[in-house]
């Protein structure tokens, strides 16, 4: 993988983006949107999270490929049934972090912690979900995963559902599961064996969303000095509470390594030749 598609500067508290391709341009509107999440970072101390927040979006961004072909039914092997579903699963995880991360830049501009926490808790799930596969693919490579297993859980990631509108379709993979297998499979990454604690994160992000929560007292101080309590006219991201900015900007910087480990998987994968023959004309 190559260095970024953009390389960014910055100055006098402005990003000024250098295109290193005339084929792809940031619009002058999500160049603003930028502009206006960083100013809200420097306010509380969080611009290096920030910028490298922006650095790993830019970098995933620039994974996202255009077009992943895939054979016509019947056509296919069990080797090539694999490589496809794999590409499409790490396609729709990449688009959907990309995404999810620049709604989290409007979240950070407009000051909406709720929003935030929200976006942070879906992106964890996708970039979990990468490292979920990593492990799947990991354990058939070294023997200890059946191929009916691999082929399994690569369809419930690229047609799973679990809503009974889609009652035709196979039950997706719990994104529990992608939180808890990811966590094991991450010290394996890092020399260090650090852990990340991404289901005590998970976690918190999802009773910070529910009512019952801390949620609860966003946007409002109380006085028991004066017997009252103040609410914000914009819930604003503070200090006490840019934990959930953190949290984004480490989902950024995980999904640029797991999604290098699942790269050099798939390779793996192409490079494996005890496959078995299999009959997929009806797929």
């Amino acid at each position: 993988m190559g260095p970024p598609f953009f390389v960014f500067f910055v100055f006098q508290r402005k990003l000024i983006f250098v295109a290193r391709s005339s084929q792809k341009r940031l619009s002058k509107v999500v160049r603003v949107l930028f502009e206006k999440a960083k100013e809200v970072a420097d306010r509380i101390g969080c611009s290096e999270v920030f910028e490298a927040m922006l650095e790993h979006y830019l970098e995933a961004s620039d994974r996202c490929e255009a077009v992943v072909t895939f054979r016509p039914k019947g056509s296919h092997c069990s080797k090539s049934i694999i490589l496809q579903n794999c590409s499409m699963m790490r396609q729709n995880a990449l688009r959907r972090v990309v995404s999810l991360t620049r709604g989290g830049f409007h979240m950070i501009e407009s000051e909406n912690v709720l929003g935030l926490a929200l976006i942070t808790r879906a992106h964890m799930e996708s970039t979990c979900q990468i490292g979920y596969y990593c492990a799947v693919v990991r354990s058939f490579l070294d023997g200890n995963t059946a191929y009916k297993s691999l082929y399994e859980k690569l369809l419930k990631a690229t047609i799973g559902a679990s809503h009974e509108m889609f009652s035709y379709a196979p039950n997706p993979i719990n994104v529990l599961y992608y939180v808890e297998k990811s966590e094991k499979y991450f010290p394996r990454l890092n020399e260090q064996k650090e852990k990340l604690d991404l289901r005590d994160k998970y976690d918190f992000l999802s009773e910070f969303c529910h009512p019952n929560f801390c949620s609860s007292i966003v946007g409002h101080n109380f006085d028991p000095s004066e017997g009252k309590i103040v609410y914000d006219e914009v819930d604003k991201i503070d200090k006490k509470n840019s934990v959930i900015l953190d949290y984004l900007s480490v989902m950024t910087a995980l999904l640029i390594v797991f999604d290098n480990e699942f790269s050099q998987l798939k390779a793996e994968l192409a490079e494996y030749t005890h496959w078995p023959n299999l009959d997929f004309r009806n797929n």
